[in-house]
């Protein structure tokens, strides 16, 4: 499961604070009495108060926590996946869930509640999008098999990863890796020290101690050199340690972007995160950090701050830093604009770099529809991308939201709702937390 694991789990932390525009039926998670449910954008209740959690998914569901139970329910708050499960994981196409019962065996339900394979497997990946094909352990064997519980291929494995783009999964036989295809038969024969996932086209291999890359046939693309691989190829860039040193390579195997820092991340829309170590730990601070997470924030800013000693910032392709790594804190990017903190002031930064706004609000949250709420001594406004402000929200105003929907999320007194750009009340505010409106519309 580790492979499936990192990507399917990625996603967790942000809870309720999705303001992107997948999806097309506003709903907003709100805690009251230590309860939470789902409203639509009048206020009423579509999912009433009962659950301990709730996080929105990119799918148009709703995973749900009950106690030490966890479930899936749809937009419409109808049950997709009972109420009963330990863990739920969802493959990245979104059609599947993985689910663990409280013997520690794992089962599978479509996305529309059938259950597909019983709770009696001890680990469960790679999944096709069809829902045809099933990655299975039963004791120290992995196996291929079909939703009918019958065997998929002959074929038997000491590890199944998930299914890549490609359409092949990382396997592993007697200690060698290779990539399986459905309906799992061996597309490229076990024969590598280690194997990463598909990605832009080509596959990290590890050969004599050194990766390289292949193709989806097999074919020995970049000569194995590196010694270590930190994310395959995203955007035609990948992060390596190469015998020149540490940055990013094309897929002729060349150093474009030397960049010595202590993590290197994949690039993604256009920019790459980086990390540097800037102070000693401070074991207490990293605590409170884990703890806020834990908790969930909703209202508050954004939390998806590092846990140690390390400073972020973001390169562009051609190796600028767009985003330094000198500031306390910096958000990743929404609505093109990364927030940074420096001695305890906030501000932004634009992810081409011609919009800069400096840090002096002592509150910020994230942009989105070109808007963010920050505070200025106790008062609250709406500003723009060039930092101009766009409207003075009402000193009954105590707290502030990320906008959704064109609607805010406010506190007024120790009350959230939620307000118009005009500044009316659109939703009273009634509620202990409010969390930003997503637009729950199935893509799969």
């Amino acid at each position: 499961m580790r492979l499936l694991r990192k990507s399917l789990l990625t996603a967790v932390v942000m809870f309720i604070c999705w303001t992107s525009s997948l999806y097309a039926k506003p709903l907003a998670v709100v805690q009251e009495s230590n309860l939470c449910g789902v409203i639509d954008n009048q206020g009423n209740f579509i999912v009433p108060l009962g659950y301990d959690r709730i996080v929105p998914w990119s799918n148009g569901a709703l995973m749900v926590k009950k106690g030490d139970n966890c479930g899936v329910l749809g937009a419409d708050g109808k049950v997709i996946v009972p109420i009963e499960y330990l863990n739920i994981l969802i493959p990245s196409h979104g059609n599947t869930y993985l689910v663990e019962n409280n013997e520690a065996h794992w089962g599978v339900y479509s996305a529309e509640g059938k259950m597909l394979l019983p709770t009696v497997y001890d680990e469960v990946t790679a999944v096709d999008k069809g829902n045809t094909c099933f990655a299975v352990r039963q004791g120290t064997v992995w196996k291929f098999i079909h939703s009918d519980g019958s065997a998929a291929s002959n074929e038997e494995f000491d590890y199944i990863g998930e299914f890549s783009e490609d359409g092949l999964a990382v396997v592993r036989q007697k200690d060698k890796w290779g990539y399986a295809a459905l309906p799992g038969k061996i597309a490229i024969s076990p024969q590598f020290e280690g194997a990463q996932n598909f990605s832009n086209g080509l596959a990290a291999v590890k050969q004599q101690g050194k990766w390289g890359f292949i193709d989806a046939h097999g074919i020995v693309k970049i000569t194995p050199q590196f010694a270590e691989v930190y994310s395959g190829f995203s955007e035609g860039l990948a992060a390596v340690l190469s015998p020149n040193g540490k940055g990013y390579i094309d897929k002729h195997g060349n150093l474009l972007i030397p960049r010595d820092s202590r993590y290197i991340g994949q690039f993604k829309n256009g920019v790459a995160e980086i990390r540097e170590v800037k102070k000693k730990l401070n074991v207490w601070s990293s605590l409170a950090y884990g703890a806020s997470i834990a908790l969930g924030g909703i209202g508050l800013p954004p939390k998806n701050a590092l846990k140690s000693n390390e400073k972020r910032g973001f390169i562009n392709r051609q190796g600028k830093e767009i985003v330094p790594t000198g500031y306390d804190e910096v958000m990743p990017f929404t609505d093109d604009m990364a927030l940074v903190r420096k001695d305890k002031k906030w501000g932004a930064v634009s992810k081409d770099g011609k919009n800069t706004i400096r840090p002096k609000y002592l509150a910020m949250r994230a942009f989105a529809s070109g808007l963010a709420a920050v505070r200025m001594g106790s008062n609250w406004q709406l500003i723009d991308k060039a930092g101009q402000v766009v409207k003075n929200l009402p000193d009954s105003v105590t707290d502030a939201g990320g906008l959704s929907a064109g609607l805010l999320s406010v506190c007024i007194g120790d009350k959230w709702g939620y307000m118009n750009m005009e500044g009316e009340l659109v939703v009273t505010p009634r509620f202990m937390q409010a969390g930003n409106f997503v637009d729950l519309e199935n893509k799969r």
